[in-house]
């Protein structure tokens, strides 16, 4: 069983915004695949499309994920990209709130909440 195995990305627009739901496990074995979808969405490199990162199929989060999370935000707010996650259940709030990442990104229930809120 590989990463890709582990881990899902799916990529849709929805109106301006560009919606990246993730499905699995996201930890130093599939951040490689997250993060190999996100470099190659042109709305990341180029426009200033809101992106909306959907953890909310995320069954496990590990440092590596979260670290994916801070470098995301970094590259959004260098190309005045307005950056949303949604985040529900227990897994990936609790591990946003203990590192206190939850000061840095714009937190959500729902995908329609957080391209409400990136508008």
């Amino acid at each position: 069983m590989g990463p890709s195995d582990l881990l899902t990305v799916d990529v849709d627009t929805r109106g301006s915004a560009v919606v990246v739901s993730v499905r699995g496990e996201l930890d130093l074995a599939t951040v490689p695949v997250l993060r190999e979808r996100l470099d190659t969405l042109d709305q990341v490199a180029a426009a200033p499309s809101p992106l909306v990162v959907d953890l909310s199929a995320v069954t496990f989060i590990g440092s590596a994920g979260l670290a994916l999370l801070v470098d995301l935000h970094n590259k959004c707010t260098e190309r005045n990209i307005p950056l949303a996650v949604v985040a529900t259940g227990s897994v990936v709030p609790r591990a946003i709130q203990v590192t206190a990442l939850d000061q840095v990104f714009a937190m959500h229930g729902t995908v329609d909440e957080a391209i409400a809120g990136t508008g």
